[in-house]
């Protein structure tokens, strides 16, 4: 069962990253998985560290994307 920290905190990721990626928490693991490379997954023991990686390999994807 969630707490109410880690609802809100799940609420905010889906929110703000669902159309990049589909985030859970399950088994006090964070996921996201990225809808444009389903193969990788992204893990984290907190929301915090889930939304760091997710917004870094955002940012790697958007670089790769602009080189030539």
């Amino acid at each position: 069962m969630l707490t109410k920290e880690e609802m809100t905190s799940l609420i905010w990721l889906r929110m703000h990253w669902e159309s990049h990626y589909t985030v859970s928490f399950e088994e006090g693991v964070w996921q996201a998985l990225p809808l444009a490379s389903p193969g990788e997954i992204l893990t984290s023991d907190g929301a915090v560290g889930l939304r760091d990686e997710m917004k870094d390999h955002f940012a790697g994807m958007a670089a790769k994307a602009r080189r030539p």
